[in-house]
């Protein structure tokens, strides 16, 4: 691993710039699957900052599935997950997914607030650290059956209005199409099975542990900006991911 110190004249976060360094670390190859990082505690003392910024940025790290914590053991770099492209006609979102095969779905809004741009969000959506985003967090139902909790971030500058739009039970999709004439037209989706935390077991109610299937989406409208960053926690036993292949003749 590469010599590493932080810029503390930076505005970019401490623990964000610990999660570029690692991760340009691995993307180059000098971390391997497997290797073993320091400890919480020995890279604060490195890096001269709080083990809890250590923490922030491994559980970040954690949550992109780039490293794995083995309890009692260490943090090691996670194995490389194998990637299985999926080609649609076009981009869809839950609503939409769920109208063509005629069920409604609710959407309830646990948050609509603005939020500095940090971690993955501002990774993702390609704007410097502190850029105001909206995020939305809203708890997604069918026939009364929470299957979903999905938190999506849009760049605030250009979606202003949808700060102050009621969102329950509404497309994202379709208010950004009738109010920005903006649209997806581009999208990378990751996939990550993983055990249910506390927190989101108790809204999608099921038990901690449970297992749940974790969903990223990145959107590209039609004018090749980045319109949306979207993370979704599905039920596991409530929701599947059907893939179909069609050959062209």
């Amino acid at each position: 691993m590469q010599p590493f110190s932080l810029n503390k004249t930076s505005r970019i976060p401490y623990y964000y710039q610990i999660e570029e360094w690692l991760r340009s670390q691995i993307e180059s190859g000098a971390l391997q699957p497997g290797d073993p990082l320091p400890s919480e505690m020995a890279l604060s003392q490195q890096l001269g900052v709080s083990r809890i910024v250590v923490r922030q940025a491994f559980n970040d790290l954690t949550g992109e599935g780039l490293l794995v914590r083995r309890r009692a053991i260490g943090t090691f770099i996670a194995p490389p997950r194998r990637q299985v492209p999926i080609l649609r006609d076009r981009l869809r979102g839950l609503t939409e997914d769920f109208s063509k095969e005629g069920l409604s779905v609710r959407s309830r809004v646990l948050s609509q607030q603005l939020v500095p741009a940090s971690g993955e969000p501002m990774h993702e959506l390609q704007v410097e650290a502190g850029t105001s985003l909206l995020e939305v967090r809203r708890l997604r139902s069918v026939k009364n059956i929470p299957i979903a909790i999905e938190t999506t971030y849009h760049p605030y500058a250009r979606f202003p209005d949808l700060l102050h739009i009621d969102l329950t039970d509404r497309s994202i999709y379709a208010i950004l199409e009738r109010e920005y004439a903006a649209h997806p037209v581009e999208a990378r989706d990751r996939f990550v099975a993983e055990a249910a935390s506390k927190d989101d077991a108790a809204l999608l109610e099921i038990e901690p542990g449970a297992p749940v299937m974790r969903y990223k989406r990145t959107a590209r409208d039609q004018w090749d900006q980045i319109m949306e960053f979207t993370v979704s926690i599905y039920r596991a036993d409530q929701y599947k991911f059907v893939i179909e292949y069609k050959e062209k003749h």
